[in-house]
């Protein structure tokens, strides 16, 4: 910690070996955190999972039909 860092010149990429392990540890636990998250139960969209919603909306269409 007291030295110079250390950097990597890649073209015209240049950075710290210190920021460089910071960033693949983040990449590494974002990936972990992907892969490893629990399934989730099978959502019903909102008229699935409310059927009374689903059997207004037909009563308003058909009662919109009929008086066009």
């Amino acid at each position: 910690m007291n030295g110079p860092a250390q950097y990597l010149h890649l073209g015209f990429i240049l950075i710290s070996v210190a920021n460089l392990i910071v960033i693949a540890l983040l990449i590494v636990v974002f990936v972990l955190a992907v892969a490893l998250r629990p399934p989730e139960k099978q959502r019903l969209s909102t008229l699935e999972a409310r059927p009374e919603l689903e059997e207004a909306g037909d009563r308003a269409l058909a009662e919109g039909e009929m008086g066009s």
